[in-house]
């Protein structure tokens, strides 16, 4: 089994044992993905970082990254506090939770990393689907006003997107968001013109936490070995998706424990892209096996 290099040896978890089924709080329009984390999950291997040559490019087995695939929510920005805000209001608007606002528990409860059909039909049984659509539709429009004003990049996002850029590294986004959610965030954060492609969960046969997303992503780039690419994720479910499409993929931990992240398999995890090991990692010799074995 690999490891990252010796250094960082400690900074990788391997595990073995089953996926929790949580997730982030971004709820959309998706039949096609009900599949939960822990069966897409279970027993998923660490992958390890490829390491990087100046120009992305070349072959062989130390041949560098090839391309970054970047999650959106949570992931390029913490969008959580704005889900948190938005779905608190509707709660309250409508009486609901005993007309008090939701906390944190109540939040990644029945709330966090759930579609936008599975969140309303819980909180609204009395409504018909029509009705709840409507409603949901009309708290993705509360989410992208508010959206509009507050997003920040995360800490170390700039330098490491400027990093990627100057190396000749292709990327991509690849999100469950609906469409113009995603388009939202990406002007928010001065981010339009950034990536080639933007890959929707639900514009795929099926989104995250199965693997389309992600080789859809890949498709579009060229990336043919998916060995050479590294995807960054903050949630159990897209971090599902990443690793059971062979990539090997960041942790980062705007939402959830490393612990949750580690469990379906991610190579590492960090806070924020300011993380000195973040850097450590993909710029190490990430085929070497490291020296204590393993």
């Amino acid at each position: 089994m690999h490891a990252l290099h010796s250094s960082l040896s400690a900074a990788v978890s391997i595990r073995n044992g089953p996926a929790r089924a949580s997730g982030s709080p971004r709820g959309s329009r998706v039949n096609r993905a009900s599949a939960s984390t822990e069966t897409m999950a279970t027993s998923a291997p660490a992958r390890v970082l490829p390491s990087l040559l100046p120009d992305g490019s070349g072959g062989g087995d130390d041949a560098g990254i090839y391309a970054c695939l970047f999650d959106m929510d949570g992931t390029l920005c913490d969008t959580d506090p704005l889900h948190h805000e938005v779905f608190s209001n509707l709660l309250l608007a409508h009486g609901k939770n005993g007309g008090v606002p939701i906390d944190d528990d109540f939040f990644h409860k029945h709330i966090a990393g759930r579609t936008n059909e599975d969140i309303f039909a819980d909180l609204w049984p009395e409504l018909s689907v029509p009705e709840r659509e409507a409603m949901w539709e009309k708290k993705e429009e509360d989410f992208r006003a508010l959206a509009a004003s507050k997003l920040q990049r995360l800490p170390g996002l700039t330098e490491l997107l400027a990093w990627i850029g100057a190396r000749g590294i292709r990327k991509v986004a690849v999100t469950n968001a609906p469409r113009p959610n995603a388009e939202l965030m990406l002007r928010a954060l001065g981010l339009e013109q950034y990536f080639e492609h933007v890959v929707i969960g639900t514009e795929c046969a099926r989104a995250k936490p199965h693997p389309d997303p992600y080789l859809e992503g890949m498709r579009l780039l060229g990336a043919a070995d998916a060995s050479r690419c590294v995807a960054f994720e903050d949630s159990p479910a897209g971090a599902t998706a990443a690793v059971a499409a062979g990539i090997p993929t960041v942790g980062v931990t705007t939402s959830q424990p490393a612990s949750a992240l580690e469990d379906v398999g991610v190579s590492l995890c960090v806070m924020n892209f300011a993380e000195e090991r973040l850097m450590l990692a993909l710029e190490s010799r990430g085929s070497r096996e490291d020296e204590g074995g393993a």
